[in-house]
């Protein structure tokens, strides 16, 4: 089971939160759950179907022998918590996370989407309040998935979900300015730059921000570190396009009566 964005879990099935570091709360509760427990159900929900247990096996004990990896399979199932709902559905051959437990992933996923779309359609451009469905937005982007995760399962999938997270951040600071709300885009814009330090496109959110609420200044001297940034680390100059976005500000600025 998916929670939908904005929707309130259950407080009597289980809920996994991958988003961030692992937790299993059951009951408004955390839940205790061994290691070997954690990547099992973080494999089974990463899967989004049901898998083998060969399959499994290989992927949490890639180094064991089939039989052993297989052995320590039946005894990770059989530590995972006894909640008053399973967590994994498990035949002879097969397993997966069992339709009863919500988990973070989808309605992450759906709400990067949404505000990636957002920043695309014609209705950011309108004056106002940005859109109030675009708030819950806020938390999806504070963190990545499980960040203290090594298996190549969690990595391939952690770089997909962070390079939309950091397109969602530049698309809600796009978002937030043209509503003229530039504390909002500036602090969405700056995340991005965190999140990616070597990033154009999120360093121009930022320039771009600056502009718009007249800090010519603080958009030059933004410009110079990323400049800086990108000699040292890169050996590269920012691209022509953004040094044209701020000369022609400059100039415009300079022109004005």
């Amino acid at each position: 089971m998916q929670m939908r964005p904005g929707e309130n879990p259950s407080q009597d099935v289980p809920q996994l939160n991958l988003m961030g570091n692992f937790d299993l709360r059951c009951a408004g509760e955390s839940v205790a759950v061994t290691p070997a427990g954690q990547r099992l159900l973080s494999l089974l929900a990463l899967s989004h179907r049901t898998v083998t247990r060969e399959y499994v096996a290989d992927k949490l004990w890639p180094d064991a022998a089939a039989t052993k990896a297989a052995g320590s399979l039946r005894s990770t199932l059989w530590r995972l918590p006894k909640l008053g709902h399973p967590l994994v559905v498990a035949t002879a051959g097969t397993l997966h996370v069992a339709d009863e437990v919500e988990t973070d992933l989808d309605a992450t996923e759906h709400l990067l989407n949404r505000t990636i779309k957002h920043a695309e359609s014609p209705a950011r451009h309108m004056p106002g309040e940005a859109p109030p469905d675009l708030e819950p937005a806020d938390q999806a982007l504070s963190c990545d998935l499980l960040p203290e995760a090594w298996d190549d399962w969690v990595v391939v999938e952690r770089e997909r979900l962070h390079q939309m997270r950091l397109h969602a951040l530049e698309s809600l600071a796009c978002v937030h300015r043209s509503a003229g709300h530039f504390g909002r885009a500036l602090d969405a814009a700056l995340r991005a730059v965190a999140g990616e330090p070597l990033r154009e496109s999120a360093h121009r959110e930022v320039i771009e921000t600056y502009l718009a609420e007249g800090n010519t200044g603080e958009a030059m001297r933004h410009f110079e570190e990323l400049r800086r940034l990108l000699r040292a680390e890169l050996e590269l100059e920012p691209s022509p396009a953004l040094h044209r976005l701020l000369t022609d500000a400059v100039t415009a600025k300079r022109t004005e009566p």
